[in-house]
């Protein structure tokens, strides 16, 4: 039986929610959860996960201060090595891996990603399974917008995208467009 844990990591966007079981030795990380206006992240995790219990000690590794450190504007480099993917449909797992090779300080567009997985014309099912990533931050479905340059939606709200992105030295211009140099 896994047990369940979470830990809420304070950030200048608000709480950001690391929720883990327990099957064994090490922990594995099962959703990242980012702030939201309508609800607190705890209320969220409780939502979600019911029998998660909170537990502020450093289980999940380095994970909580790499996303603390991130959220400070500093470089980390996740590694997917505790993280669930397996609970993911294949196709999505496609996506989030090639996400993960998006380099920091740039973007690239669902079109682009579509191709990168070799599923040219899938850009609107690759937006759908970045949209249900489980893993933001770490898997940084933030560096994926329109052809356009326009930022698209996120999950934790299209400003908390331009934050991210800007944290990350990307310009994001007044009409919330990123300029053509920082595509990869």
């Amino acid at each position: 039986m896994e047990t369940s844990h979470y830990r809420l990591v304070p950030s200048p966007v608000g709480d950001v929610g690391v929720v883990w079981h327990m099957g064994g030795e090490v922990p594995s990380i099962v959703h990242i959860l980012l702030p939201s206006p309508d609800r607190s992240t705890a209320e969220r995790i409780r939502a979600y996960h019911p029998a998660a219990v909170e537990k502020s000690d450093k289980d999940p590794g380095k994970l909580c201060e790499g996303i603390e450190t991130t959220l400070a504007g500093n470089r980390i480099d996740f590694s997917l090595s505790n993280v669930s993917l397996d609970r993911c449909r294949e196709f999505q797992q496609r996506v989030l891996r090639e996400t993960m090779r998006i380099p920091r300080g740039r973007v690239t567009s669902y079109g682009e990603l579509a191709r990168a997985i070799s599923a040219p014309g899938a850009a609107r099912a690759v937006g759908t399974a970045l949209a249900r990533n489980p893993f933001p931050l770490v898997i940084p479905c933030h560096r994926v917008v329109r052809a356009d340059g326009s930022i698209g939606r996120f999950g934790g709200g299209r400003e908390m995208k331009k934050t991210l992105l800007r944290l990350e030295g990307v310009i994001v211009e007044d009409g919330g467009k990123i300029p053509p140099a920082f595509f990869r």
